[in-house]
């Protein structure tokens, strides 16, 4: 999976900025990891789980979306789900114009090994 805009020429003023929020490399038995992000205009946001040695990888995530800069009107939403990394997983944004999204995202191992969790997005 990839982020990116439709449409347009390829001038660099019309592609997205792509940014990566990295939570720390985290080791040791059930090791967890979080990634915290605050995204302006975002048009994709995904979460990226890496770890080792493979293993399954339990993550959770929350996604809050005001409608305005000032935080009216909110769209929440949060869930969870269990991969074995190497994972990208994108995330549903609401269907209309936003301001900013503030995500949050943790992997834990279900044993000993690394993880590491990011936070990846697209911004207008």
């Amino acid at each position: 999976m990839f982020l990116a805009s439709c449409g347009g020429d390829d001038s660099d003023d019309d592609k997205p900025e792509r940014v990566t929020f990295d939570g720390p490399r985290k080791s040791g038995r059930h090791a967890r990891s979080t990634a915290v992000a605050r995204v302006d205009r975002p048009i994709a946001i995904a979460i990226r789980v890496s770890g080792a040695p493979k293993q399954r990888v339990d993550v959770s995530w929350g996604l809050s979306c005001p409608k305005t800069a000032a935080g009216t009107d909110r769209a929440s939403k949060g869930g969870g789900y269990t991969v074995t990394p190497p994972n990208v997983r994108a995330l549903r944004l609401p269907k209309r114009k936003i301001a900013f999204c503030a995500v949050n995202a943790q992997a834990q191992l279900r044993r000993s090994g690394r993880v590491k969790v990011a936070v990846l997005a697209s911004e207008r």
